[in-house]
């Protein structure tokens, strides 16, 4: 364990690159769908419900030092009970990275490689996948901690979207009503999870338990200003009327900037998105192939790593129409909003009724 440890400083950009992934170019879309105007508003309200996650995870792996979620859950539950939701755990991580592909997919095919087939674009990314999850925790965390100075040139280039907006387009503030805001939330909450890899990577995280917590609390309140930051610049630079035909605003809002030196901004968004949505991907994938290293009592996580990332690509072929990716993100997300939002409260309170915790752990 001693050398697969990482810093409180690497959870952070862990966190941060596992949250900011597919869902930062349609969301603004997706939340106007829900909330209108106000959609930037329901943003917020999730990163506060987020918090309240990120609050009972870090208290349940608080319970169990150095132990993953796939640890805790028969030592709660009991060892018959508990197997059966480390299996649950290990699909439902799985599903997610299949349907980081198929979302990855669907705007690569549709942005650049217009002739090339989906399933070379799925397998690439899967088996690179596959690639970077045989190391261990602290290389993958070191990558992640290389790649997130590119966010820079990504947020530099939205911040040029500031050269023609029109801050009347989001007023009233709140026309749409509070409950049509909280309604939307639940789009804006599937948009941030990513908070739910702490639960595995807690355990090999150094540092004190409140260090811990307001790193993974800082890390998500972040990505929700930095979320709510690309949704607010979209709504004042599109009108109402043409949010409603543009599924994928930020693309569209930087394909119509260019420069002497550059004809094809949002080809560079793109080429530097693709990266966020690799780390996410990492992220995901190294959870599930922990669970099946637990469930199957494998000596390491890299033994899997090869056949998850072909199950996750397999599965990310299926849907090939554009109602069938729309289907299935819609079940996938709200499964995910149990799994990652409520259920760590729900284990949370079933150690604490049954008072299970490690000997050593911080007293309730």
């Amino acid at each position: 364990m001693n050398n697969h440890t990482i810093t409180h400083r690497q959870l952070f950009f862990l966190i941060v690159q596992t949250q900011i992934g597919v869902g930062v170019l349609s969301l603004p879309y997706s939340l106007f769908v829900k909330a209108k105007i106000d959609g930037w508003i329901s943003l917020l309200l999730a990163g506060v419900f987020v918090q309240f996650s990120i609050l009972a995870m870090w208290k349940l792996c608080d319970r169990f030092p150095q132990n993953t979620l796939f640890d805790i859950l028969p030592k709660i539950m009991g060892k018959h009970l508990g197997f059966i939701f480390k299996f649950i755990y290990t699909l439902h991580f799985s599903i997610v990275s299949a349907l980081i592909l198929i979302l990855y997919n669907s705007i690569v095919g549709k942005w650049i490689l217009f002739e090339t087939p989906s399933w070379v674009i799925i397998f690439v990314m899967a088996f690179a996948g596959a690639y970077f999850i045989s190391s261990t925790p602290r290389e993958i965390a070191r990558f992640f901690v290389l790649v997130t100075p590119l966010f820079f040139i990504l947020f530099g280039l939205i911040i040029y979207a500031y050269t023609d907006v029109h801050f009347l387009y989001i007023f009233p503030i709140g026309q749409t009503g509070i409950m049509t805001i909280i309604k939307g939330s639940s789009d804006a909450v599937v948009a941030l999870l990513g908070f739910d890899a702490a639960l595995v990577f807690l355990a090999y995280t150094t540092g004190t338990p409140a260090k811990k917590l307001k790193v993974i609390s800082f890390a998500s309140f972040c990505v929700t200003v930095m979320y709510t930051f690309i949704v607010f610049t979209t709504y004042i630079f599109f009108n109402p009327m043409e949010i409603v035909i543009v599924p994928e605003p930020v693309l569209y809002m930087l394909k119509a900037f260019s420069f002497s030196i550059v004809e094809r901004t949002d080809l560079i968004f793109l080429s530097l998105w693709i990266i966020s949505v690799a780390t996410s991907f990492i992220s995901y994938l190294f959870v599930a192939a922990k669970g099946i290293q637990s469930i199957l009592k494998l000596h390491h996580h890299q033994s899997a790593a090869v056949y998850i990332a072909l199950f996750c690509a397999l599965v990310a072929i299926i849907p090939n129409e554009k109602l069938e990716i729309v289907t299935w993100n819609k079940y996938i997300s709200l499964v995910s909003i149990l799994f990652s939002g409520i259920s760590p409260i729900i284990l949370l309170l079933i150690s604490v009724l049954r008072k299970k915790q490690e000997k050593g752990a911080t007293a309730t």
